[in-house]
């Protein structure tokens, strides 16, 4: 009650009554709380089945329900949080000795695998994985196993569970442990599991089932009657060759432990892959429609299958990454991989002839990590450096791809008409040369393709678009004074045909810089490898001097050097990349 007075009596009046709560959530904090409860609780409901007192049956279900929620991403986030995948792995540490729980442990790793997030493995988790992959097949000996009908339930449960996620390379028909536990470890790399991942994936045997699995998908590259199993096998080849990559850059024990691994088995694989992918690279060409091929008279058949020449392309790259890796400074490796049969003439190949078989965007790609590959080669072999230079080449082949592949210009092709019927007969038949009087061309090509790009650039941005005059209104002469009168018509359509021009010239201008930064570099690493083959060997400068203007070796020197200027800029100091540089501009300068 309140009292109200006034000047004559004093009344009590009922008075409003309230509760006062301090302290409320907001609504999304009640939102939060409610899910983060919902998940424990969840979780310790099918933890409590996980454990090994439970029935086996028991158990499998429960990780196939676990596996069900982990589909989820909001519920993989909460696992991953709160740091439980560790646990759960932990407790189910057993699942190799029991077939059937071996195989709902791989299908739960594979689900979780599913996630671009870090997999949050420790090395127990990662040697749980290894084991699953050594497991036998033949569980008709073990005492536990479910019924057939049950473990035909449980399949299918997983067969509809990996439907849901990403799997394009999974084989649903193929519901194993191993298949499903090499999936999962395929998806892993030294960036999402960590620095540590390298070595203990050498340490527990994981990169003898990658090795292995390379050299199962390469010998199915034979058969070519089958499309679909050849692009599963190109895929299965790139896939393993992309682990493998991650995990031997910059990384001298893993290398080691590649080249050494049966015999080298690893660098004998990936050199039969790539003679396979230099041969199939032709037949099923996804350029093949471009008019400058049909009309040189070129035949790719087998075109019109596009998948097929896209996985190849892909494996093509892994395999020269891996082989690069391995080579990287590296005397044993380099001497290893130029042993194996046609492999230097194959790398070369990438260089000068495949380009014009792959689409535009990936030529450079291919002719830089071809590059590569051979530098490697022949920087410490002597062997290697004469094979090479021994090799001979059409010089006509060598010619600049990306002209070939696209329309010529009418004036070019008169041109060449007219030089073709003055040379005679012998255009028809191009005469055969060294290996070094290809790269010369190659060099020389890319060089001037350079500059002309450069000068390109220049003359965009030198040509600046003078500002345009104010029509937005004009002087008038009223009352005898000058006055500006704004303009009735509404030029807002003009200043926006200005603007898109603007952005048209810009674009054109970092086109053409882009293309200025490609041939620079092929320029570069080609100036390299030819001083590499320059060294030691008096007639190999001789050879190459006698295709050089003038024989003067300052137009590569000039090259190499702009190129350590860059590297200087954007790599870090003192890398053998940069010391090889140095060392051949030294020597090309004073021979």
């Amino acid at each position: 009650w309140r009292e109200v007075t006034n000047a004559s009596h004093t009344l009590k009046t009922p008075a409003l009554l309230y509760t006062v709560v301090q302290h409320v959530k907001h609504f999304n904090d009640v939102v939060e709380f409610g899910e983060n409860q919902e998940f424990t609780d969840d979780f310790e409901y099918l933890e409590t089945g996980l454990k090994s007192s439970q029935p086996l049956n028991t158990r499998c279900l429960s990780i196939i329900s676990l596996a069900t929620r982990c589909a989820m991403p909001s519920f993989r986030m909460h696992l991953r949080a709160r740091g439980k995948v560790a646990q759960v792995f932990k407790i189910l540490s057993d699942a190799p000795q029991h077939p059937n729980l071996a195989l709902c442990t791989a299908a739960l790793m594979y689900i979780l695998s599913r996630d671009r997030l870090n997999m949050d493995l420790d090395r127990a988790c990662l040697e749980l994985m290894i084991k699953l992959l050594e497991l036998d097949q033949d569980y008709s000996g073990h005492q536990d196993q479910l019924t057939a009908k049950e473990v035909e339930k449980v399949k299918e449960k997983i067969r509809k569970l990996c439907e849901t996620v990403h799997n394009k390379h999974l084989d649903l028909e193929n519901i194993t442990t191993g298949h499903l536990a090499m999936e999962a470890l395929l998806s892993l790399t030294s960036k999402r599991a960590g620095d540590w991942f390298k070595e203990e994936l050498r340490l527990l045997g994981g990169l003898d089932h990658i090795v292995d699995k390379v050299k199962e998908c390469v010998e199915n590259l034979s058969q070519e009657d089958d499309k679909e199993k050849l692009v599963e096998s190109l895929w299965g080849a790139e896939r393993c060759l992309r682990v493998l990559e991650s995990v031997t850059v910059q990384n001298p024990e893993n290398q080691g432990y590649l080249i050494a691994y049966k015999d080298s088995q690893l660098i004998v694989s990936s050199a039969r892959a790539l003679r396979y992918c230099e041969d199939m690279i032709q037949r099923y060409s996804r350029a093949l429609n471009n008019s400058s091929l049909s009309s040189s008279g070129v035949t790719l058949p087998h075109c019109s299958f596009s998948n097929v020449g896209k996985a190849v392309e892909d494996c093509m790259r892994a395999v020269i990454g891996v082989l690069l890796n391995l080579t990287h400074d590296n005397e044993w490796g380099s001497t290893k991989t130029g042993e194996q049969e046609q492999l230097i003439i194959t790398a070369l190949n990438c260089v000068l002839r495949v380009p014009r078989y792959i689409p535009q965007e990936q030529r450079f790609d291919v002719r830089v990590l071809g590059l590569g590959l051979l530098i490697n080669l022949v920087e410490y072999s002597s062997r290697n450096r004469h094979c090479l230079v021994d090799m001979e080449f059409s010089v006509d082949e060598t010619c600049l791809e990306d002209s070939l592949m696209q329309p010529a210009d009418p004036t070019q092709v008169e041109t060449a008409a007219q030089s073709a019927e003055a040379e005679g007969d012998e255009a028809d038949t191009p005469k055969p040369a060294g290996a070094l009087a290809a790269l010369v061309k190659l060099f020389l090509e890319r060089e001037r393709a350079a500059i002309l790009a450069e000068a390109k650039t220049d003359d965009l941005i030198s040509e600046a678009p003078k500002p345009a005059l104010d029509q937005s209104g004009e002087w008038q002469e009223t009352s005898g004074e000058i006055q500006w009168v704004a303009s009735e018509t509404n030029d807002s359509q003009t200043e926006k045909k200005e603007e898109e021009d603007e952005e048209l010239d810009l674009n054109k201008a970092l086109q053409h810089a882009g293309k200025h930064m490609e041939d620079s570099i092929v320029a570069s690493y080609t100036a390299l490898l030819l001083g590499c083959l320059c060294q030691g060997s008096q007639i190999n400068v001789t050879t190459v001097r006698q295709h050089l203007p003038k024989g003067d070796f300052s137009i590569m020197t000039e090259m190499l050097k702009k190129f350590l200027s860059f590297m200087n800029l954007t790599c870090a100091m003192g890398t053998t990349g940069q010391k090889s540089i140095s060392r051949v501009i030294d020597y090309l300068e004073h021979c």
